[in-house]
């Protein structure tokens, strides 16, 4: 039997850095005269005076309010958000969101028609504070430069308490909520004045469970509506909005099955030091005793058959994946794993799951994991303005961009009240949503039961993709001890383990480092779609089933992997090596660039801290091509639309003729902000990037030994010893 032709690595000695450019000059045109502006923005600046100041003294921790400032949507951008007003004034932006709005004056000759995105800033202060903003703005003594940031707002308004009440009954008499505050977890003032402000009108906080992060504390609590309704005068709060109850990612259809089980495996692992982290319901058996290890602290030792058998399940799929119906020996498992039960009987009663999210969060900070998956979170459809707990504090977590953390997406896609969106956490851009196919086949579509996209911007395509995850038609089927063998199940919860399964898979066999996000890239990378499936359903199509998928390539294509990283503010050209084929040969290119990013969560609108440009040049210096975009930009709103600026995912393929591509390459520059604005370059950390590219022969010209013969300095993958890959589904 011939050798695989393996993927091709070192990519990253074709790329190099370019000189930086000269910024060049630009006038800025403002949409508003600073005398209409005074006349625009006035009366919402006293606005939030007056009602600052008819609030008690225990509404206001630290004596400071919040008040929201709309930015002209041509305003976008990170360079020309305001700044120095808020600073000048005493004032402070501590979270932002989109609004849509219609500007009273346009400015750019191309701006979209209608409503436009824009971005409103949480400003906070004191009574005080937002009487020097308004001097500001309405004296001729003000400086030129602060005159023209008040030119670009749009309207400036005070925060209401209706504003922070988000999907409450308003006749409860008992509701258990989720507060949301602007701040520090570490302000030991800010939560005394918010326990005492909770406790004067009638609200019960469960303040020792709150979580912190970047910008926002979350905690949780219970009361009535009448209660709540009091409460919301409080300043810092951004949302109060209900708590969900945990998801098992139901429907679970078990079927039990009369065939005899396969037996179980012998051996151990391939690679017994790959260890994959699951965050489950607990193993209700010994059985995978010998590949798994369950942690389980005492308030956790009481549980539901339900959630071991999820958990089993779970971990079947990881270990040994579906079970085929000629097995006699289910596989040996590639790795380990670590099973950590999060869930028991005292959660269906504390439903707020901040018991749940602490477990998980304890076990990233304290164990190394490279490899997790969870299929389990509140059941609720993710908001574009508030992101979840679960969500920011993963993203958080997974920021560093060395853990694979594949997440189910949720089954509530049936639903028509909303639920039918992607559920917290799939919406974390640092993470990789799955949702469910209803076949393993060539035809196939999403799962009716498997929640859909799109997710919040950035991570707009959400789920990431897809794997086979059963129906009640034709189930997934699993070894569970539990059930006496052999069960049929369907659902996102064994979709989630089934794609992690050939991550791991791939980098237990792989002697060549293969990083987490090389990983993540891979799979969107070699993920399939037919032209009819919407990206809202399938994100960018069905994983690849077996690590021989994610690590070979035809004779007919070249895949090369570049591990690099890009300084913030710098640009590297990253060549892509085509291969010697005669002139008039069609050839296709297939680019996916990903990397992990630390995130602002009070920020939603620039929830990414890192982005991308990317500009492929066909020859080289001189003429670019659109590749993950239509062409054209011009604005921020456009090139965050179509370029997929600050998205940590871009991933495309074009089309062209063998004597278009010279010199082909990739321009890409490092953006970097914080809150929303430029931040100094130096003072950013180097990006990690991965990218993937495959060039392929349209009618299977053979080109994988010409390209390694021509470029020498590029090398394929190396397997461990010993190692053949499974060509088959298991």
């Amino acid at each position: 039997m011939s050798k695989p032709n393996l993927l091709i690595g070192n990519g990253e000695v074709l790329a190099k850095l370019l000189d930086s450019d000269k910024a060049g000059s630009s006038t800025t045109v403002y949409p508003y005269s600073i005398l209409r502006a005074r006349e625009r923005l006035s009366a919402g600046i006293l606005g939030i005076v007056g009602a600052l100041d008819g609030l008690p003294a225990g509404a206001k921790p630290h004596n400071e309010g919040t008040g929201l400032v709309t930015v002209h949507p041509a305003f976008l951008s990170k360079w020309k958000m305001p700044r120095a007003i808020f600073a000048h004034a005493g004032l402070r932006a501590t979270g932002s969101r989109l609004v849509r709005v219609k500007p009273e004056t346009e400015v750019r000759v191309r701006a979209p028609i209608g409503e436009q995105a824009a971005a409103q800033v949480y400003v906070t202060g004191t009574a005080d504070a937002f009487r020097r903003f308004h001097q500001l703005l309405m004296s001729d003594d003000t400086s030129q430069a602060d005159q023209n940031e008040f030119r670009a707002l749009e309207v400036v308004t005070s925060v209401s308490p209706a504003d922070r009440l988000l999907n409450l009954d308003a006749d409860a008499q008992r509701v258990a909520v989720e507060a949301v505050l602007h701040g520090d977890s570490s302000d030991a003032i800010l939560l005394t004045a918010l326990e005492s402000y909770a406790e004067k009108c009638g609200v019960t906080l469960l303040l020792k469970k709150h979580i912190g992060v970047p910008g926002l504390v979350f905690v949780p609590g219970h009361a009535s509506s009448r209660a709540l309704q009091r409460f919301a005068d409080f300043t810092a709060l951004r949302a109060i909005r209900p708590l969900a109850k945990l998801r098992l990612n139901r429907p679970v259809v078990r079927q039990r099955l009369t065939q005899i089980a396969p037996a179980l495996p012998r051996d151990d692992a391939i690679n017994p030091a790959i260890v994959v982290d699951v965050f489950d319901g607990g193993i209700g058996t010994r059985d995978f005793g010998q590949w798994c290890t369950e942690f389980v602290s005492p308030p956790l030792e009481a549980t539901h058959a339900d959630y071991l058998s999820h958990g089993t399940e779970v971990t079947s799929a990881l270990l040994f994946g579906e079970v085929a119906s000629d097995a006699v020996e289910l596989p040996t498992p590639y790795f380990r794993v670590r099973h950590h039960r999060v869930i028991g009987v005292d959660d269906e009663r504390d439903v707020d799951l901040f018991d749940c999210i602490h477990r998980i969060e304890a076990a990233l900070k304290n164990e190394h994991v490279e490899f997790a998956n969870l299929s389990l979170g509140p059941r609720m459809t993710i908001d574009d303005d508030h992101p979840h707990v679960w969500t920011t504090v993963l993203d958080s977590h997974l920021a560093a961009g060395q853990t694979l953390l594949t997440v189910a997406v949720g089954n509530d896609g049936g639903e028509a009240n909303g639920m039918g969106r992607i559920q917290p956490p799939a919406d974390a851009v640092n993470a990789l949503a799955v949702g469910a196919a209803d076949s393993p086949d060539f035809m196939w579509s999403r799962a009716r039961y498997s929640c859909h996209g799109p997710g919040r911007s950035p991570g707009r395509v959400k789920p990431d993709g897809v794997s086979f995850g059963g129906t009640e038609e034709r189930p997934l089927i699993l070894l569970n001890p539990l059930s006496g063998g052999l069960t049929g199940v369907q659902g996102t919860s064994f979709a989630a383990p089934m794609v992690l399964r050939t991550a791991a898979a791939a980098r237990a066999v792989s002697a060549t480092p293969l990083s987490a996000t090389t990983l993540r890239a891979l799979l969107i990378h070699r993920a399939s779609r037919h032209e009819d499936h919407d990206a809202r359903d399938v994100g960018w199509g069905r994983f690849p089933t077996n690590e021989h998928e994610l690590l070979t390539c035809a004779d007919s294509e070249v895949s090369v992997i570049y591990q690099g990283v890009v300084a913030a503010g710098r640009t590297l050209r990253v060549g892509v090596p085509v291969p010697p084929v005669p002139l008039g040969v069609a050839l296709t290119i297939t680019a996916t660039f990903c990397f992990a990013s630390p995130v602002d969560p009070a920020d939603t609108i620039n929830y990414t801290r890192n982005g991308l440009t990317v500009v492929f040049r066909p020859q080289g210096d001189g003429t670019s091509f659109p590749f993950f975009s239509s062409g054209g930009y011009d604005t921020e709103q456009e090139l965050r639309a179509g370029a997929s600026k600050w998205e940590t995912v871009l991933h495309k393929t074009a089309r062209f003729r063998a004597e278009q591509l010279l010199d082909a390459c990739f321009d890409v520059t490092h953006g970097a902000r914080e809150r929303g604005l430029s931040v100094k370059n130096k003072l950013v950390p180097p990006l990690p990037y991965v990218l993937i590219v495959t060039i392929a022969t349209q009618h299977g010209e053979r080109i994988y030994e010409s390209v390694m013969n021509k470029y020498q300095t590029l090398a394929p993958i190396q397997l461990r010893e010993q190692i053949q890959l499974r060509a088959g589904r298991n």
